[in-house]
């Protein structure tokens, strides 16, 4: 019997990790009574970000599940980019590197906001924004792995196409900013200035310094 040794190929992780990404979904899913497209249909309305704000059961479950998907896809779509970019291998320690950099990074950012929003008194207005952006990653969750599949295996992780995706991700999720501000435009006109403060502290600085590090 001849018996050949297999290599693994260069998106054989990537393939395992995208898989690991849809199956998530589907649980995420599967756990709870909303369907995606309710979930979906906040590109539109705002009737899932109202009942979820309630607690309705099952809605936490579709709402994780699918912010552990972003962040992934996030860092897979960062780390290809960024390896490309400075012509490096790209492999599974980078990559987890660069995941685990992401999730402490959003996870020291909302710790972070929440205790100056404790110490500032404006705490529940916190409560709200993070929980409609949480929202908005979530239904990001879908496009992003679309666009990930694409640039990895129909485009080839060509260059044009990754700086063509970095563009258009960049421009939406600058444009989820501002509809955020605009869709609590009276709650955040009327807070205490402390509030600004964290805006400018904690919602734009550290995401152009995360910037900055990557194109260094």
């Amino acid at each position: 019997m001849h018996i050949e040794l297999r290599h693994m190929e260069l998106n054989d992780w990537i393939s395992i990790t995208l898989l690991f990404c849809v199956l998530i979904l589907a649980v995420a899913r599967w756990f709870s009574k909303f369907h995606i497209t309710d979930l979906l249909s906040c590109y539109f309305k705002d009737r899932f970000i109202k009942l979820s704000r309630n607690g309705e059961e099952g809605s936490s479950v579709l709402i994780t599940g699918n912010v552990v998907v972003y962040t992934i896809n996030i860092a897979l779509f960062i780390y290809v980019f960024y390896q490309k970019e400075k012509q490096l291998p790209i492999e599974i320690n980078g990559f987890l590197l660069s995941l685990t950099f992401l999730s402490v990074f959003f996870l020291t950012q909302h710790f972070i906001g929440k205790l100056i929003a404790t110490l500032c008194n404006f705490e529940q207005l916190l409560i709200i924004v993070d929980h409609h952006r949480n929202i908005y990653r979530a239904m990001f969750a879908y496009p992003l792995l679309i666009i990930n599949c694409i640039i990895i295996y129909l485009c080839d992780m060509n260059e044009t196409a990754l700086l063509t995706s970095l563009i258009i991700i960049g421009f939406v999720l600058f444009v989820y900013h501002l509809i955020l501000i605009y869709t609590y435009r009276s709650l955040l006109f009327s807070a205490h200035l402390y509030f600004i403060l964290y805006l400018c502290a904690l919602e734009i600085t550290p995401y152009l310094l995360l910037y900055k590090y990557f194109m260094l």
